[in-house]
């Protein structure tokens, strides 16, 4: 039986001192009944009926069931005995079914007593444990929809809860989708950018040389949110005792200030994240690259700095695949530009750090000084956005009251867990922040410039990059792209040639190819959930899955075919 800790710690426990509220006997039809505090909590009568009654809604089409109260257990026993009266049969291969247990005394007695279960799709967990729990035990990306049966006995209170309950998982479930489509939607601008840019696996460092390299120093981390002017006139007085990492979209703030950043932090990069180097374009010793970033960021910058490349996308099939001919040495990065920073800054044994302008939207809703490049494109894009930061801009723009839109809940809410961490992630490194007027964050300590400071500490710190900084050329990346284009020109033959009408046999074919091009695998995951949840006959998902297929591979092999041309 698939039970929660806190349900096996009531079977476990001693429940006697409880059994005075509870009467325990057969009804008319020779079924076991319990009153508690002299409600029954099934029917008297027809306890079959009440089964029927409430498993009436549920959706046969929906493959994730939640019964919220469990009494006796009778409910969940019928339901398994006329199982197929309820599902239709291809939505059991993959029914998920959570039963929140409201009373472990009744619970334990029937466990003993009445009913209990092996079943594997089957989740008994009690109605105290966090929604974390069903999280972790639930797949969200294989559900198609939610049905809730209601114990007919339970109070007002009970009820409440379980509306509440419900309404968590589907929220839940909303938040993973939209992370999946997400992904799925990032995955291939991100598979796109790493083809492009292997051009510079050849021109640039692996990340791996610096792996501990700086112990021994501090730095400054720059973001470039607004209370960054406060102490711009203090890091230029100190520049040449100071070493500074900063992120992209600090870059430009910091050339107009006289300061040259020492190890500039880019990543993913959407349009934010080039503009800085579009329109700066002063020189700088070393660009920490993601391989997926931008594939602007590179080529325009290549000129006036050296590059150290790593990847934070281990599980893109393109970085499996590139890996069997070059280093991409992995850096676990966080979720935004700023907190990968800290990640490098850790990466390469850094003794202590401090963040500077790391404001998260504060004061006013600035994510950005003034004069940031990625701010000022923002203002003055705002009417052409459709996503929630236009919300915020268009607040600066029109001096809105401060109390409409909370500024950093929809920008910071995906790092709040991350930050909590911070203490066990971080624990050889101390990290400091300046706060002046910005969010509280307590995982960091507050401290000042004058505790960074140490004599030459810039020049000394240059001296040992430049010693360890290593491009290790060689030729396999054109050959791995050749390969990988001959592979997949000859699975476009197969998909174009297609004349069966076997969806699964076109789905083992793609399972083949993911093997030998694991690019498959990203650049087709898209396709195969919308195939797959698809409700149309298999004709017409074959149809749809073989033509969108097609559409991915001849985009990305366009774009393999750049790049082999450049190598």
């Amino acid at each position: 039986m698939n039970i929660s800790v806190k349900l096996h710690n009531a079977l476990n426990n001693d429940l006697n001192n409880k059994k005075s509220e509870y009467k325990i006997e057969k009804n008319a039809d020779g079924f076991i009944i319990a009153y508690k505090n002299n409600r029954a909590v099934h029917s008297k009568y027809n306890i079959e009926n009440e089964c029927k009654k409430s498993l009436e809604k549920i959706n046969k089409n929906k493959n994730f069931l939640i019964i919220y109260g469990y009494g006796l257990g009778y409910i969940i026993k019928y339901l398994i005995e006329n199982i197929e009266n309820y599902f239709d049969k291809k939505i059991l291969e993959s029914l998920k079914i959570i039963v929140v247990v409201e009373d472990d005394y009744l619970f334990k007695y029937s466990y003993y007593n009445i009913f209990n279960t092996d079943k594997k799709n089957i989740f008994f967990i009690h109605a105290e444990d966090n929604i974390d729990y069903i999280n972790k035990i639930v797949d969200y990306k294989n559900i198609n929809g939610v049905s809730l049966v209601l114990l007919p006995s339970l109070t007002k209170e009970e009820k409440d809860k379980a509306n509440k309950f419900y309404e968590e998982i589907l929220n839940s479930i909303e938040k993973e989708f939209s992370n999946i489509w997400t992904n799925l939607y990032f995955e291939n601008i991100w598979t796109k950018n790493i083809i492009l840019n292997s051009e510079y696996i050849n021109k640039s460092s692996d990340i791996s040389v610096f792996k501990n390299a700086f112990k021994g120093f501090n730095a400054l981390l720059i973001c470039p949110g607004p209370t960054l002017i406060n102490y711009i006139e203090k890091i230029k007085t100190h520049r040449k005792n100071l070493i500074i990492i900063c992120v992209d979209t600090s870059y430009s703030v910091l050339c107009k200030n006289g300061i040259i950043p020492d190890f500039i932090i880019t990543v993913d990069g959407g349009f934010f994240n080039s503009l800085d180097f579009v329109c700066e374009n002063k020189k700088f010793p070393y660009l920490v690259m993601d391989i997926a970033c931008n594939k602007i960021i590179p080529k325009i910058i290549y000129d006036r700095t050296k590059i150290i490349r790593f990847t934070s996308t281990d599980n893109l099939g393109i970085i499996e695949y590139l890996k069997k001919f070059s280093d991409l040495s992995s850096l676990t990065t966080s979720s935004t530009v700023a907190t990968t920073m800290i990640d490098f800054a850790y990466y390469t044994n850094f003794d202590k750090v401090l963040l500077i302008g790391f404001d998260n939207s504060y004061p006013y809703y600035q994510r950005h000084i003034k004069h940031a490049l990625s701010y000022e494109y923002m203002i003055n894009k705002t009417s052409k956005l459709k996503t929630m930061e236009s919300y915020y801009f268009e607040a600066i723009k029109n001096n809105s009251n401060i109390n409409v839109y909370p500024p950093t809940e929809f920008i910071f809410e995906n790092q709040i867990e991350y930050f909590k961490e911070l203490k066990n992630k971080y624990s050889k490194m101390f990290i400091g922040r300046i706060k002046s007027d910005a969010i509280d964050i307590n995982s960091f300590k507050e401290d000042i410039i004058e505790n960074f400071l140490e004599d030459k500490a810039r020049e000394k710190f240059l001296s040992i990059a430049e010693k360890l900084y290593k491009i290790d050329k060689k030729d396999d990346i054109k050959k791995a792209y050749i390969e990988l284009k001959n592979i997949l020109e000859e699975f476009r033959n197969i998909l174009i040639n297609y004349k069966k009408n076997d969806y699964n046999e076109i789905i083992n074919i793609i399972e083949k190819y993911k093997e030998k091009a694991p690019i498959l695998k990203n650049i087709l995951s898209a396709v195969i959930i919308m195939s797959e949840r698809g409700k149309d006959d298999i004709k017409k998902r074959l149809d749809f899955l073989i033509s969108e297929s097609l559409k991915n591979i001849n985009y990305f092999l366009t774009r393999i075919s750049i790049i082999i041309d450049r190598l």
